[in-house]
């Protein structure tokens, strides 16, 4: 009976042992970007693995087969709980956030990684206090590269060449920025802004460099007019869900904030850049007609688009944010001109 008992406590030790130490949490990511883009190779999934890496395996990111809603409502979909995590465009929900229509704005600078870091500090030191991102836990906010505009024709290479012509935006600065320019623009996310063109609905597109290649549009684009430090960015979030992250161990937190944060807009800008790159290649194989503004044209654009940062200016004020203050910040950091 001795033999038996110490027998079945042995075995009964080794199945605890075959146990993990720790049941593994699981977050699960929701993205409506295509598989092959740049954030998505680059950033979701390396950060995914460094997650579980930070965390010894107690935490793993799971990303949804598609995604479970809309581009504009990314923000319900996580502070609902309906996803745990999702990457995410602020312009894309007018009316719910403010300050990060800073980044919308022209002239803040041609490289998205040194952009995005200036954008997470600034965040950190002031737009944060705003309390915009009030119900979830933000991981990261960072910036794409410099927007342009693609033409399905000949680009402008004067202003009156922006007239009558229809532009996809994605926001409100860019359809502000088309109708400064002397154009109008149209609302689309980023995943109708193929058919747009394709159908003729719009004449170009707001866009950045590096979807040209990640939405392959060469054979809807012709052209892409552009001006030094980017007519526009768009802030991008990755944010939690606050329940979800409030019931991960301080250990689990502490792990996962070592991968977030400043490291995680880094990453993110880094990979923009990466894409920019390609794609601007890409764009020179291909013939595409390139045209950045400069002299007295660059000079008329920057006086017609300078009321749209105005505009915020008086809007983060009455927010209780020093918008010039904020916005001569982050172009110092971000090194613009």
């Amino acid at each position: 009976m001795k033999f038996v008992l110490t027998g079945a406590l042995a075995g009964l030790a080794f199945g605890f042992a075959a146990l993990p130490a720790q049941a593994q949490t699981v977050l699960r990511f929701n993205n409506f970007l295509p598989p092959q883009h740049g954030q998505v190779v680059d950033v979701f999934e390396p950060w995914a693995r460094n997650v579980e890496e930070a965390t010894e395996g107690r935490v793993k990111v799971e990303f949804l087969p598609s995604t479970v809603a809309a581009p504009p409502r990314m923000f319900d979909a996580v502070e609902s709980g309906a996803v745990d995590v999702a990457w995410g465009v602020p312009a894309y929900t007018p009316g719910r956030f403010t300050l990060t229509k800073a980044l919308d704005l022209p002239f803040l600078g041609d490289n998205a990684e040194a952009l995005s870091v200036a954008y997470w500090t600034v965040h950190q030191e002031m737009f944060e206090a705003a309390k915009e991102f009030d119900g979830v836990k933000v991981l990261a906010v960072y910036t794409t590269g410099p927007g342009t505009i693609y033409t399905t024709g000949e680009p402008p290479h004067a202003l009156d060449g922006f007239a009558g012509k229809k532009y996809r935006a994605g926001g409100k600065t860019p359809q502000e920025i088309a109708e400064a320019l002397g154009g109008a623009g149209v609302t689309g996310p980023s995943s109708e802004a193929y058919e747009m063109l394709a159908r003729k609905v719009a004449d170009g597109a707001f866009w950045t460099h590096e979807a040209y290649e990640s939405y392959k549009l060469g054979d809807v684009v012709q052209g892409q007019f552009s001006v030094p430090g980017g007519l526009y960015n768009a802030a991008v979030y990755i944010i939690m869900n606050q329940q979800k992250w409030d019931s991960l161990s301080q250990e689990d937190q502490d792990a996962i904030w070592s991968v977030s944060g400043e490291s995680l807009a880094r990453l993110g800008g880094r990979a923009w850049d990466k894409a920019d790159a390609s794609a601007i290649e890409r764009m020179e194989a291909d013939g595409v007609k390139r045209f950045t503004a400069e002299g007295a044209l660059l000079d008329e654009i920057r006086q017609r688009l300078l009321p749209i940062e105005e505009a915020w200016i008086a809007e983060a004020e009455a927010k209780g944010i020093d918008g010039r203050a904020a916005l001569d910040r982050i172009r110092a950091l971000s090194g613009a001109k």
